[in-house]
């Protein structure tokens, strides 16, 4: 489905614009003629392959002609810690590294430059694709609890599960073949929300390069010559574009839709948001890298407290709230967010398990999230490995962020334990505030309205910028930081 689409694409528009950055544009027939280039001599070997990029044409290229190749694709950030590049080589096993630029660690590991396998391809009329769609599209590592990457292995099935899906919620379909901003590098798998969804309706991806995102005006303005239509990013990306008063309808006339995933959404965000694109479709969406990006979402409007994080009936996959017996619980009661079905990936590359299982004769991945359905919509409380034991309780984090965001003199907030020799001490909240600081006294009164004595904050700290990795994300191990020094 896929492949045929954007076949199709290269055939009936090839000169569409199919992905572009800071400097160079690619066609729908260059995409889909240098892919297969690449492709023929990909099919000489299998395996993953490893490639080095961050947004240029090549990357697309690649992960196309890879899928055109049976062989999943392996993107890696090469600013990334040359360590952990290579303990992601070893344990990929990858015979095939391809790089788009000159990278320091991609020299290292013996990178064969991209641009150097177009011309291979003599072959005349059609290109046979592979039938099979329980193979391995792409592989993404993630952080590992061990403090290991740990490799996902998704299918193409779940990817063009995701695809459909994607295209089906009416706020992305009324975008049609319109501009997408692509915000994340393609090592994180928010990316797949950007580039094929756009490239299976002939739409265009815009992407931002990581210089462009390091300086307000720099960005504003790529923002605005994009003449973008949707915008795929972390909530923590948004907030960095709602610094300034100038990110608003007048410098993106044209955009109708974000959507927001990766981490949670403040509904003061949400509210500044609307302010600015009062027109706006503002859709809050939820999923794992081990479940194809996203499972479900839902289209948010200003309100105080919690956002869903998806609707139950739409949603790509069947969702279910499990107890620790991973027995189903009824509606409104708290416990694990599992996912049953198609967006299920094949597991992690190796021998470890995780929370991947099988539920009624399909695959089941559970995903150590805690959360609720109610009201036919899916909500998140929080990660149940971030639980905190603290005098006899147990305390969830994500909770009691949950009620520092939903002040309006709050941009962002973390809270993590304090800890010595071993042992919780307390809680710290580090908060990014929005203007003044708030004298603590008045902010222990509002929370004690909220949530109980003993999860109190002992410590606060301000910071001017919450910190984010290179996913997009608040860098908790960053913060971690900050509380030892």
């Amino acid at each position: 489905m896929l492949l045929e689409a954007i076949a199709a694409h290269a055939k009936e528009h090839p000169d569409r614009i199919a992905y572009q950055n800071q400097k160079e544009k690619l066609s729908y027939r260059q995409l889909w003629e240098r892919a297969a280039a690449l492709s023929v001599w990909l099919k000489k070997e299998s395996g993953p392959v490893m490639i080095f990029g961050e947004k240029e044409i090549g990357m697309p290229i690649s992960f196309l002609a890879c899928l055109m190749a049976a062989r999943p694709y392996l993107p890696v950030d090469p600013g990334q810690a040359i360590k952990r590049i290579e303990q992601i080589y070893r344990q990929s096993g990858a015979k095939t590294i391809l790089t788009c630029g000159e990278y320091l660690a991609a020299e290292k590991l013996g990178a064969i430059f991209l641009g150097e396998r177009y011309s291979e391809y003599h072959e005349s009329g059609e290109i046979s694709l592979p039938d099979n769609p329980l193979r391995d599209a792409y592989w993404l590592f993630t952080s590992g609890s061990t403090g290991t990457p740990k490799g996902v292995r998704i299918s193409l099935a779940a990817l063009e599960n995701f695809v459909e899906w994607m295209l089906s919620i009416p706020a992305i379909a009324k975008c049609g073949q319109g501009i997408t901003v692509n915000q994340s590098q393609f090592s994180f798998d928010l990316s797949v929300a950007d580039l094929w969804p756009c490239f299976a309706a002939g739409a265009t991806v815009w992407a931002l390069k990581r210089e462009e995102q390091q300086d307000l005006t720099v960005l504003y303005r790529a923002l605005q010559q994009s003449s973008a239509v949707r915008l795929t990013c972390t909530p923590s990306f948004i907030r960095l574009c709602l610094c300034d008063e100038m990110f608003s309808q007048q410098l993106m006339p044209q955009l109708k839709t974000i959507f927001l995933c990766g981490e949670s959404l403040p509904s003061r965000t949400v509210e500044t948001l609307h302010e600015r694109f009062p027109q706006l479709s503002i859709i809050n969406a939820y999923g794992p890298t081990e479940a194809a990006c996203a499972v479900c979402a839902v289209e948010v409007q200003e309100r105080s407290g919690t956002l869903p994080v998806g609707e139950v009936k739409s949603a790509a996959s069947k969702l279910l709230i499990l107890d620790e017996d991973k027995v189903p619980l009824p509606d409104g009661t708290p416990g694990e967010i599992a996912i049953v079905g198609k967006s299920v990936g094949n597991g992690y590359v190796g021998a470890f398990q995780g929370g991947f299982g099988t539920f009624a004769g399909e695959r089941l991945y559970c995903t150590g999230d805690k959360g609720m359905i109610r009201d036919g919509l899916l909500w998140y409380l929080g990660r149940i490995d971030r639980q905190i034991k603290y005098k006899g309780y147990r305390i969830e984090p994500g909770e009691i962020e949950a009620a520092l965001l939903c002040w309006k003199e709050i941009n962002a907030a973390a809270v993590l334990p304090i800890q010595k020799a071993g042992e919780v001490r307390g809680l710290a909240a580090i908060v990014e505030w929005n203007g003044k600081e708030l004298p603590l006294s008045e902010c222990k009164q509002r929370l004690i309205s909220a949530i109980p004595s003993y999860m109190l904050p002992k410590r606060w700290i301000a910071v001017e910028k919450m910190p984010m990795n290179e996913r997009g994300k608040c860098d908790f191990h960053a913060l971690e930081r900050m509380l030892q020094e």
